[in-house]
């Protein structure tokens, strides 16, 4: 059996802003999201699913992927994922030979009232993101690409918006770490509660193993992304097989959802470019 973790920051208890995750505070913020691995490989370890395991793959997927540090989890299964750019990102190395999927410190999408750090893949760029006329986070977009790959999502950790966000996408067990107050602000928990919500969700993922389904994209999938501006709409219209359907608004149609993630990654990062153009 092979679990695919994909790690963000914004999710993890403690943290409220990106402030927090500059230096200095950087490194404490970053000790605390392989405290919560540790807690959940620890998990892994004393339950009857430990002797099934033959890897844990660690996708470090904040930023530029350079937030785990080498070695803090204690068991030779794991292996990591970082660094960028990488074509699939958040859920690079992901492909069929994997069992289960989890997601760990993700956040609310863009727009989100009361939302930690509320973004689609890039709060610079991305105003909204919408799959066949449903606006999706990074939780929808990259269950959708698990999905492709016939493998099921099976844990997720972040706060209560997010939580409350997915109850009509998803049924799987669900660490909260924090409560929302505003984009920089929050309701925090002491590390032992998130500790024992790490134990309660995953002996709830036991239980509920067998029954757990891939999340299939749709056979042809219809993106639409909305621009924070009409200059980065400007800049990512270049991209071959994208439209430009309004001023901030660009549309994409795929039945390979690979393509779909690749698209809003391109989009993501060209835009990046231009976005504080005057």
């Amino acid at each position: 059996m092979k679990i695919y973790i994909s790690t963000d920051m914004e999710g993890v208890a403690g943290v409220v802003s990106w402030n927090e995750m500059e230096p200095p505070s950087r490194k404490e913020w970053t000790a605390m999201q392989d405290t919560e691995l540790n807690w959940l490989v620890q998990e892994i370890q004393n339950s009857p699913l430990n002797d099934q395991i033959e890897e844990i793959v660690i996708c470090d997927s904040h930023a530029r992927g350079e937030n785990l540090r080498y070695g803090a989890i204690n068991d030779k299964r794991v292996n990591w994922i970082r660094g960028y750019p990488r074509p699939f990102y958040m859920m690079e190395g992901l492909d069929s030979s994997f069992d289960l999927v989890m997601f760990i410190g993700y956040h609310a999408r863009i727009g989100s009232w009361r939302g930690i750090m509320d973004h689609s893949y890039s709060p610079s760029v991305i105003y909204n993101v919408r799959l066949n006329g449903i606006e999706v986070g990074e939780v929808e977009i990259n269950s959708y690409f698990a999905g492709w790959y016939g493998v099921p999502v099976g844990l997720i950790s972040g706060d209560d918006v997010l939580q409350q966000q997915l109850k009509d996408f998803i049924d799987v067990p669900y660490v909260q770490t924090k409560e929302g107050l505003g984009r920089f602000s929050a309701k925090v928990y002491h590390p032992d509660i998130v500790k024992e919500n790490y134990s309660k969700a995953f002996k709830e993922l036991l239980s509920k193993l067998p029954d757990l389904k891939p999340l299939k994209p749709a056979p042809e999938t219809v993106l639409e992304i909305d621009l924070c501006t009409t200059v980065i709409a400007d800049a990512v219209s270049v991209i071959p097989g994208l439209e430009r359907t309004g001023g901030r608004t660009v549309k994409f149609i795929s039945s390979n959802y690979p393509d779909v993630l690749r698209m809003i990654l391109a989009v993501a990062m060209l835009g990046g470019r231009v976005a504080n153009y005057k």
